[in-house]
């Protein structure tokens, strides 16, 4: 944790911490970029309307910062400045925060915060780039301190990575338990990229308890149908000991987007949520659960490019919904439209 310490101070710090080795300079790039979305939000629950977390509000405001520290080590770290509260730390509302040393092309070391590696592409954009999840992806904490080793293949087509890291269920365990513990998450990891399909699969040991493990399937798979077209498909099974290993605990979610110039693409999305089982070991969906959520969305770029977006999008979910703190209702329709901006504030 000391080093991890003094690795932030280092990226804080920006290009000044290294303005004294001259040849460090010399081979640094950085850039550094303030992002912000702000939204308006309405939601109703069978027709009435639903007042909580609705209204005119900021998103996210958040700090990005990457770089090559040398040829062979280089570093990422994002910060979300309104995840910062009484409930959250400095490190709660840290995405990214981590060096990677990579000694070939074919080879990645990495340690630091991170993603807590999990097959799919549902949670692969960034929170400002995130409008709908399923209920799923609501409790599964995707950030995570731990070490991530990566290789790929001779033909670039092939990536797959090893990773220890701290448990998505461990602040959870702590709340229910009442106590702090040591949870650990074993990830393996394949992305393909094979002309128009790519992978994105997991198999995944996660410990929710100590000692005890919830065992993930993940497969997502992309489809470029055309310039234009990408559909998503993921799958996430869910299976801890003494429960039948597939299709009793769930999620699907599918995503299909048409990109119709630089200046606008839209798209539509689904998200099935099930458990079946009659335990509670999975965290992220409460027994009973049978959740189905639907929306579309559409984004228009002013200036053909990232740095200004305007989005509106709708959503209706129903079904039964058991999951503690849950975040879809049956019956509820939810408007969102809002602005997001990214600023370049130095790059070089």
């Amino acid at each position: 944790m000391k080093n991890l310490m003094l690795i932030f101070l280092l990226l804080a710090c920006g290009p000044a911490a290294l303005a004294q080795d001259q040849e460090a300079t010399e081979r640094k790039t950085v850039d550094l970029r303030l992002e912000a979305r702000a939204d308006y939000d309405r939601g109703y629950i069978d027709g009435e309307k639903n007042d909580a977390g609705t209204g005119l509000r900021g998103n996210i405001v958040d700090v990005f910062l990457q770089g090559d520290i040398s040829d062979h080590f280089s570093y990422k770290y994002r910060q979300r400045l309104n995840g910062i509260n009484k409930d959250k730390s400095f490190f709660d509302a840290t995405d990214w925060l981590y060096v990677a040393y990579k000694p070939s092309d074919r080879v990645t070391l990495m340690a630091g915060k991170w993603v807590a590696l999990l097959g799919g592409w549902e949670l692969d954009p960034a929170p400002i780039d995130v409008f709908h999840l399923s209920e799923f992806c609501y409790h599964y904490a995707c950030y995570q301190w731990g070490v991530t080793a990566g290789w790929k293949t001779a033909d670039k087509r092939s990536e797959f990575m090893a990773q220890v890291c701290e448990s998505p269920f461990r602040k959870m365990y702590e709340a229910r338990a009442g106590k702090a513990a040591d949870l650990w998450s074993y990830n393996l990891m394949w992305y393909g990229n094979y002309g128009l399909f790519h992978s994105s699969w997991s198999v995944n040991m996660i410990e929710y308890t100590p000692g005890s493990y919830i065992n993930f399937i993940s497969l997502g798979n992309r489809f470029d149908l055309g310039q234009n077209i990408v559909w998503d498909i993921d799958v996430v099974n869910r299976a801890a000991k003494g429960q039948a290993v597939f299709f009793k605990d769930f999620s699907i979610m599918s995503r299909f987007n048409y990109i119709f110039s630089k200046s606008v693409d839209a798209w539509a999305r689904v998200s099935y949520d099930v458990n079946k089982t009659d335990h509670d070991r999975d965290f992220t969906l409460g027994k009973g659960t049978e959740m189905t959520r639907v929306g579309a969305g559409i984004n228009y770029y002013p200036l053909k490019n990232d740095k200004l977006r305007l989005h509106a999008n709708y959503s209706y979910s129903f079904g039964d919904n058991t999951t503690p703190d849950a975040f879809l209702h049956d019956k509820e329709s939810r408007i969102n439209v809002g602005v997001s901006w990214k600023m370049n504030i130095l790059s070089r």
